[in-house]
């Protein structure tokens, strides 16, 4: 399908593939060695990869049950203008009845400057030695 938004120039819009491509190619450094893995689990509906906006805003959410009830996990996450994505993300997720937010995230101090307004506070830290 072609778009000629822009008179005349004309591009095709990427497909589903493409744009799926483009999310792993985003997301790779956040997930690291995990990378497979949480493909995997996308495929197998235990999470899901969501484009945002004009596809510049990539995540991999999943639900999960904490103790003070469901928990949205924000598995990984990449790309432009987080943080209307991340409004959208804790609007919706509010909708849908879930009682908090986590997320994992590689740059703890960024990610709770930015999330301050959203009330992220540190929760865990976890640490890992490769044999």
């Amino acid at each position: 399908m072609a778009n000629s938004r822009r008179g005349g120039d004309c591009c095709l819009l990427p497909t589903e593939k493409e744009i799926e491509a483009i999310a792993w190619e985003k997301l790779a450094p956040a997930l690291g060695d995990d990378l497979r893995t949480i493909i995997s689990e996308v495929h197998r509906g235990e999470a899901q990869l969501i484009a945002w906006g004009n596809n510049e805003f990539f995540t991999v959410l999943r639900g999960e049950v904490a103790a003070n009830g469901k928990e949205l996990v924000i598995v990984a996450a990449a790309g432009k203008n987080s943080m209307p994505h991340l409004d959208t993300i804790h609007t919706q997720a509010k909708a849908q009845g879930f009682a908090s937010v986590r997320l994992h995230t590689k740059r703890p101090e960024a990610m709770l400057r930015m999330g301050k307004r959203f009330g992220y506070e540190k929760a865990e830290t976890i640490l890992r030695a490769v044999l």
